[in-house]
């Protein structure tokens, strides 16, 4: 009896060293236009049926890469000298993973329910986890893999908040069942690759609803799944949907969600935008801190999330390109690199790099101004958006300015006095204000007060602050501003709160 005991005990080691050891894999990511055929693929690649296209380990044809173009795909993992050592690992398999995007897209809750059982055991089970890995997915099956992914990503959250397994659980199937309800949305507002009207706004809104609908008479999800999957898209400050809740009075679950949810939707490429880079969502992230999202869940995320996953393509402040082999935990913005050559630096510990820094994923960089371009032709005919600045102008808004410059005409004025008198005046009224709370003269509240009682009442309005108390954030909400920005605040951050607001582009 002993011996068999012991006989199970190391058939068991020895099934969870192969699964552990199937996860893991030697490759680097590169985007599709600098795959070259006869390329041999690190990992297989999957269409939205969740059949294979190319299984890992083929070599790359001509065929195969029009083929992908045409489906929307970013890049492709490939193994070759570069990438010999650089050990990529998966957070779940691949069958998990495409076991859970056919649960998604038929709407089986049960089988979802199965899924994110499975999905916490192996990320709890299989040791360390890395979160390097690019999801490789096509435009049709954006909302299924990104649920996934967002369950992949809250879970790991979860775990760093020390939640128990049977919570994580429960997280974990809110995560994948957050977006479950867009299957009931038409496809055409779902990828429509321009701003959303007001109409079809609310349609796409009412997927949090829809997807608690598919749940609520469920006994056997608990009722913190089910907030997790109606709030997640619920602001810190209050200004999300659909209750309009803030703060603590969001639960747990919906506020990790809210996190990985708008991580996974920036470092996605969509019909209508190229992909953030990691660097730049974590920069999103972080400037949205107490303003959209719980600050103390995104610093959880920043611990488990690298700003350069391993695998990836980097540009050194010297000019050279290299790719990332390992992060510094205790500096992440110091990671180990292995440059074309093939030579490995180490930004944290090799004094001769000292002032080299990584200052892009060239690989995932948002290719921002070809995006403005696509935007100029599809707005060819409409007249340039307004915007006026009130207030000292800063490094920050200078480049924000400077981004946004093709698509939108701004105007500075550092007297808010002078502002107001010359909108009087001429009659010329901007699509959006953004002024700094605190000027000389007439501050940013009494500038505001009287701009919408002599002026006009509807002007969109951004203050920019460094005060975050809640009875300022009170008067900004009274005041029926559409945003406050926290300085010293992130461009990126700023960039596309400006586009959320005239663009109607949200995340």
């Amino acid at each position: 009896m002993l011996l068999f005991s012991c006989f199970y005990i190391i058939k068991i080691e020895i099934t969870i060293f192969l699964w552990k050891a199937g996860l893991r894999k030697s490759m680097r990511f590169i985007t599709l236009d600098k795959v070259e055929p006869g390329m041999i693929l690190g990992k297989a690649v999957f269409d939205q049926s969740g059949r294979m296209l190319i299984g890992t380990s083929c070599a790359v044809t001509q065929e195969h890469l029009d083929r992908l173009t045409g489906r929307g795909f970013l890049g492709l993992y490939i193994e070759d000298e570069l990438s010999n050592d650089i050990e990529i690992e998966e957070a779940i398999t691949a069958e998990l993973r495409e076991q859970g995007v056919e649960c998604v897209r038929n709407r089986d809750i049960d089988g979802c329910m199965e899924v994110s059982r499975k999905i916490v055991e192996q990320i709890v089970y299989g040791g360390k986890v890395s979160l390097d890995l690019v999801d490789l997915r096509t435009y049709d099956d954006y909302t299924y893999r990104h649920s996934v992914n967002v369950a992949v990503l809250s879970t790991i959250i979860g775990m760093g908040i020390h939640l128990r397994e049977s919570e994580l659980a429960e997280l974990c199937a809110a995560a994948l069942m957050h977006d479950i309800g867009k299957t009931q949305i038409d496809e055409e507002i779902l990828n429509k690759p321009t701003r959303l009207n007001h109409e079809e706004f609310q349609i796409m809104k009412m997927h949090t609803w829809y997807s608690y609908e598919l749940i609520k008479e469920r006994l056997d999800i608990s009722a913190k799944t089910k907030s997790g999957v109606l709030f997640h898209h619920e602001n810190d400050d209050g200004s999300g949907y659909p209750e309009g809740l803030e703060g603590e009075d969001i639960h747990l679950f919906a506020r990790i969600i809210h996190v990985a949810d708008v991580y996974d939707a920036l470092t996605s490429k969509r019909p209508y935008k190229e992909p953030y880079s990691s660097a730049d969502a974590i920069e999103y992230l972080m400037g949205g801190s107490s303003i959209l999202f719980d600050r103390n869940i995104v610093d959880i995320f920043l611990h488990y999330v690298p700003v350069y996953p391993k695998g990836m393509n980097v540009v050194l402040s010297d000019g050279r390109e290299g790719i990332i082999v390992e992060n510094n935990r205790e500096n992440i913005l110091r990671p180990k690199i292995r440059l074309m050559t093939g030579e490995t630096i180490d930004l944290a510990m090799d004094s001769e790099y000292r002032n080299i820094t990584a200052c892009q994923t060239s690989t995932v960089e948002p290719e921002f101004y070809d995006e403005l371009e696509r935007y100029m032709e599809r707005s060819a005919n409409m007249r340039w958006k307004k915007i006026l600045i009130i207030g000292a102008m800063d490094t920050n808004l200078e480049s924000v300015c400077d981004a946004l410059a093709p698509i939108y005409e701004f105007n500075w004025d550092i007297s808010g006095e002078h502002a107001f008198k010359k909108m009087k005046e001429e009659g010329e009224i901007p699509e959006l204000i953004i002024m700094d709370i605190d000027m000389p003269g007439l501050n940013g509240m009494a500038l505001i007060e009287r701009i919408q009682k002599e002026i006009r009442k509807d002007i969109p309005l951004m203050f920019l602050t460094s005060i975050a108390r809640q009875e300022i954030i009170f008067k900004f909400r009274k005041m029926n501003a559409r945003e406050y920005v926290l300085k010293p605040y992130k461009p990126v951050y700023m960039r596309e709160r400006i586009r959320t607001i005239l663009e109607g582009i949200s995340h």
